[in-house]
């Protein structure tokens, strides 16, 4: 297959897995689960439905090495890193602060790709981020950089526990869930050439319930919190998670962080439809500015 046809379906299915996931902040929020449970359980779900594709023949002999293992270990404990941290930032802080510090991991691919992957810091690359942000910074304009930062390193009256209230602990856990996220995309990268897909997805999500085990909970205790498992770990977990991990071999790790600022503009029509949250001419501006972004990408890639 000629290497732009190659780079075209690595788009689409990342974009793809971009959207899908752009709805599970609505679903989480209808679940009413705790965090850790809500993972824990969808999870288990996706590991039931990834055992039937693992057991196949041709799948058990191509089992990762020792430093397979690790590498995929290390991508488990991102994740839960991630997603953990992310969701606790909706819980601290506004919507608008745990999606803006968590889109910082464009910029921590830039910085970290041409170290590991040797991938150089091109002017599509640049621009690309510039524009994708400025949309971002739009949509979410009711906080900054200058706020975030001083929300973190505020000392107030000199108290610490004025220092770290709820929403300076939002802001910390967007961050750090923008790290993982960021440090996620290269470790895919770097495993993606050498790794079976199906195999890389069934083993982080098997150490990651490992991980989680003494903190599951109690059991989905409604029909509604128990069919929302089972739609995240089909969907979320399972699905979308292979669309993305097919595309990022075929796309730069820089290319693949861009276009997750797809997410919130997917995010932004999931609660138009579903919430009836319009959004004001200034929120389409910036997504206009975000899908330009991914344009570029595409097109200059």
């Amino acid at each position: 297959m000629p290497k732009s046809n190659t780079s075209e379906k690595g788009y689409f299915f990342i974009i793809s897995a971009l959207l899908i996931w752009s709805s599970q902040g609505i679903v989480v929020r209808a679940s009413k689960m705790p965090v850790a449970s809500l993972m824990f359980y969808s999870l288990v779900v996706s590991l039931v439905i990834q055992s039937f594709i693992f057991l196949r023949a041709p799948i058990r002999k191509g089992l990762p090495s020792a430093r397979g293992f690790f590498s995929i270990f290390v991508l488990s404990v991102l994740s839960l890193i991630n997603t953990l941290a992310y969701f606790y930032a909706f819980s601290y802080t506004s919507i608008s602060n745990a999606v803006f510090t968590h889109y910082i991991a464009p910029i921590v691919v830039m910085l970290m790709a041409p170290i590991f992957l040797k991938e150089k810091i091109t002017m599509t690359a640049v621009l690309s981020v510039s524009v994708a942000s400025l949309g971002l910074w739009i949509i979410m304009r009711d906080v900054s950089v200058l706020d975030v930062a001083a929300r973190i390193f505020s000392t107030g009256a000199g108290s610490t526990g004025q220092r770290f209230k709820p929403d300076t602990i939002g802001i910390i856990c967007g961050l750090i869930s923008g790290v993982a996220y960021g440090a996620i995309i290269i470790v895919l990268k770097i495993i993606s050439d050498n790794n079976n897909k199906y195999l890389v997805v069934f083993f982080q999500n098997l150490f990651v319930v490992m991980l989680l085990m003494p903190f599951a909970g109690q059991t989905p205790a409604t029909a509604q919190s128990l069919w929302i498992v089972v739609a995240i770990g089909a969907l979320y977990s399972t699905v979308a998670t292979y669309l993305y991990y097919s595309g990022i071999a075929h796309v730069g790790a820089n290319k693949a962080a861009i276009l997750g600022y797809i997410e919130p503009i997917g995010a932004i029509v999931f609660g138009a439809l579903i919430l009836s949250e319009m959004p004001d001419a200034l929120s389409v501006l910036g997504g206009v500015l975000i899908i330009a972004a991914g344009y570029i990408v595409i097109k200059k890639g």
